[in-house]
């Protein structure tokens, strides 16, 4: 199937790597011209040298001004922007009582605050374009709450009703967003290590657990989160907007 995003613009979000980076590729695997934007790094221009004719934006999205200025980086190399990937690195784990007010800052500054800038700066530009699409990464707390990432737990979810609000707001702009689940990425490992940590177990213990409550048998990769972004980005999904689809091998049940 051509998904038709050759020759599109796409600026991606957390692009230096783990589901941001998959989605980068699958984008340009199909013919888009790539911006990857996150903190500067090696892994950052490791991961754009990757991908021929990708450019890496070094910016922190966290910040008040780092959404706007990756923007009007982005729009001027490409000449334009058609395609979004809103996408951070996760909120910092921990249950309720063991976040403090900084944590709190920290997470809702690179989780929410960033996402509504990103998209807030974005918006000009893709209603200019003739195929316009956002698409945010979420997490499986959309629909059932993670233990001990009561930060995620909280903020995801606000971001689906950011979402939902868009969808006649912005229209023809398409927005979407991806709920993943257990994905082979850094962030999963981090929160696997932290869970041994809390509860006395080895992570391969508790990746042992958490595969038992997965249909499929086994965690994702990142590639699988890749291709589905890239067709939830494209004019291939014309008709969908508005939409939460898990990749999660089935492990979260609840009702949509």
């Amino acid at each position: 199937m051509d998904l038709g995003l050759t020759g599109a613009r796409a600026l991606i979000g957390g692009g230096s790597s783990g589901l941001g980076g998959a989605v980068g590729a699958a984008v340009a695997g199909e013919g888009a011209h790539v911006a990857l934007v996150a903190r500067p790094s090696d892994r950052l221009a490791d991961s754009a040298a990757a991908i021929p004719g990708a450019l890496a934006i070094g910016a922190d999205l966290s910040l008040s001004d780092g959404p706007a200025g990756a923007v009007a980086r982005a729009v001027a190399a490409l000449g334009g922007l058609d395609v979004l990937l809103v996408n951070s690195g996760g909120p910092p784990p921990g249950r309720f009582e063991d976040v403090d007010d900084a944590s709190w800052h920290r997470a809702i500054d690179g989780t929410l605050h960033s996402s509504l800038r990103l998209i807030r700066a974005a918006l000009p530009h893709l209603r200019e374009s003739d195929r316009p699409a956002i698409l945010v990464i979420l997490s499986s707390s959309v629909r059932e709450p993670i233990p001990a990432l009561v930060t995620s737990n909280v903020l995801r979810p606000g971001l689906v009703g950011l979402i939902k609000s868009l969808v006649a707001e912005i229209a023809p702009i398409r927005i979407n967003g991806l709920a993943p689940g257990r994905i082979s990425t850094a962030r999963i490992a981090q929160i696997d290590t932290s869970t041994a940590e809390r509860t006395g177990q080895s992570p391969e213990e508790i990746r042992s657990e958490v595969i038992a409550r997965i249909p499929l048998g086994r965690y994702g990769d990142p590639a699988e989160v890749g291709r589905l972004g890239a067709f939830l980005l494209s004019p291939a999904a014309s008709y969908v907007t508005g939409a939460i689809v898990p990749v999660d091998g089935g492990m979260v049940r609840s009702l949509p």
